[in-house]
């Protein structure tokens, strides 16, 4: 008999055989390794498509999560070190964005505030645009829905 952090003893639970054969199987064959189920690669590309003086417009593609937010960080910090210390951040092609994601964004955008620069989002998805006014951050962001119409404001 095992016992809990507690050292109350709790019983051996038994597995059928018909259920411990199943999980050997699928054990062997993804080669004993336990998978997270959302183990899929993430990408994420971000490309400039506008240079305009201080100005700058990125494309982003893909997921900003915590695997691929310090690569957004590092590419956004890029431009402002060239100095670019307005960008614009293209949201178009972003599909999911969590809280490492928007932590990046704040990094670049006080980066830039630095400078006197800011950070701004356009094509910003309904789902995204309601995470950024439950956090407030919509007033930090200014999200847009053209590029743009952001550069000139």
């Amino acid at each position: 008999m095992n016992t809990n952090v507690s050292g109350i003893p709790t019983p051996r639970r038994r597995r059928s055989a018909a259920r411990e054969g199943a999980t050997a199987g699928a054990r062997a064959a993804r080669g004993a390794v336990r998978r997270c189920p959302g183990g899929t690669r993430r990408d994420l590309t971000a490309r400039v498509v506008r240079r305009d003086g201080a100005s700058a417009v990125v494309e982003i593609v893909g997921e900003i999560d915590v695997h691929t937010s310090g690569r957004l960080r590092a590419i956004l910090v890029a431009l402002a070190d060239e100095g670019r210390t307005h960008i614009v951040a293209d949201f178009t092609g972003v599909r999911f964005c969590d809280a490492a994601g928007l932590g990046a964004l704040v990094g670049v955008n006080n980066r830039l505030g630095r400078d006197g620069g800011s950070l701004r989002l356009t094509g910003v998805r309904p789902a995204q645009r309601r995470i950024l006014q439950i956090t407030r951050l919509d007033q930090l962001f200014r999200p847009h829905d053209d590029a743009g119409d952001t550069l000139t404001t």
